[in-house]
């Protein structure tokens, strides 16, 4: 059903990683509504876009506060219309080992990067169900995979992860798809120096991830191309899981 042009909401969207994923997609002439927690960074972000000729609109809103999302939704239908595709880009990396963590900064983590994913989905596949077609993409992590040494980040994106194959029985027979993609390193201001480092001598492709390339997946996700692909966990990471020594902190 693709059509030529989507309403496409993607939360975090003024983060590093959605750069990409924006340009990408909007390069595809879709409508990109980004959603951010700051208006300002949302709409510095859809500045962005429509300076490289797109086409976007910012919306701000809590992705944990159900009734803020309820809100978000009521607007976007009002100035924009359905929602066709949801990307649940927001996250957060909580860089405290067990020893450094507490119970109020893993339930931040896991409200954020689980919680968050699961109040958009509830809220905005009503559109896409009246319509009998949708696509969620969520941006997960290998860290949902392999584990991670920040506890909390890794047991919020395993979360994701189930939470997604989860959701097939509700959205059987729907023309909904719903899949997760599991990025390694990405380039982003976030990556600190070491870890470049080891991705050059640990990874075999020996690359980090251009947020581009996390858009061109999105953007396959979203096609007829892939409307077989369906609660899959979509790995992108230069074959670092193979290894899954990327971050052994023990080894010399």
């Amino acid at each position: 059903m693709t059509a030529n042009s989507l309403n496409i909401l993607i939360t975090g969207a003024a983060g590093g990683m959605c750069e990409g994923i924006n340009s990408r997609l909007a390069q595809a002439g879709h409508h990109i509504i980004c959603l951010d927690l700051d208006l300002d960074r949302s709409e510095a972000a859809a500045l962005k876009i429509r300076e490289q000729g797109g086409k976007a609109t910012a919306f701000a809103a809590d992705v944990c506060d159900e009734q803020a999302v309820a809100t978000l939704h009521q607007q976007i239908r009002d100035h924009i219309g359905a929602v066709q595709v949801l990307v649940n880009a927001a996250g957060i990396l909580d860089r405290k080992y067990l020893k450094d963590s507490d119970a109020q900064s893993f339930r931040r983590a896991i409200d954020i990067n689980l919680v968050g994913p699961f109040v958009m989905i509830k809220e905005f596949s009503e559109d896409m169900l009246q319509a009998g077609w949708g696509r969620i993409v969520n941006i997960a992590s290998i860290a949902g995979t392999t584990g991670y040494p920040y506890p909390s980040y890794a047991a919020s994106k395993a979360g994701l992860a189930n939470l997604t194959r989860s959701l097939l029985e509700d959205f059987w027979g729907t023309g909904l798809t719903v899949n997760n993609i599991c990025p390694g390193v990405v380039d982003t201001p976030m990556v600190i120096d070491s870890v470049r480092q080891q991705v050059r001598r640990r990874v075999p492709t020996g690359n980090i991830i251009d947020p581009a390339e996390i858009g061109g997946l999105v953007n396959f996700l979203i096609s007829d191309d892939a409307k077989n692909i369906n609660g899959t966990n979509m790995l992108i990471d230069g074959g670092a899981t193979q290894l899954f020594s990327l971050f052994n902190n023990h080894e010399d």
